[in-house]
């Protein structure tokens, strides 16, 4: 039991100790997530790995899957409910066993 105390602590430490993604102005006023480029883009403490080349997303532990067309990640960067979104889908992707868990 103190274990995963223990762990759920480091976690949350670990979460808040997550470097921000730089927060811009888009044309329209409206405020963009840069996406890193380098790694992981963290914003309100979750953390995703954004590729708007291959229009993918994942997050840490889960399966890559693409982006919706509904999300425009094409000049690097993203609006903040579009990156809660994103957040959802990579979620939803499931980890790397669950595709033989039927």
């Amino acid at each position: 039991m103190k274990k995963w105390i223990a762990l759920s602590i480091l976690g949350f430490l670990a979460a808040c100790d997550a470097p921000q993604a730089p927060v811009v102005t888009g044309p329209n006023g409206q405020p963009q997530i840069q996406i890193s480029t380098s790694g992981l883009t963290c914003y309100d403490t979750r953390c995703l790995d954004i590729n708007p080349a291959a229009r993918s997303v994942r997050s840490v532990g889960n399966r890559t899957t693409g982006i919706p067309r509904g999300i425009d990640v094409s000049n690097g960067t993203v609006t903040p409910a579009d990156f809660r979104r994103l957040g959802e889908i990579a979620s939803l992707a499931g980890g790397m066993g669950s595709r033989g868990d039927r």
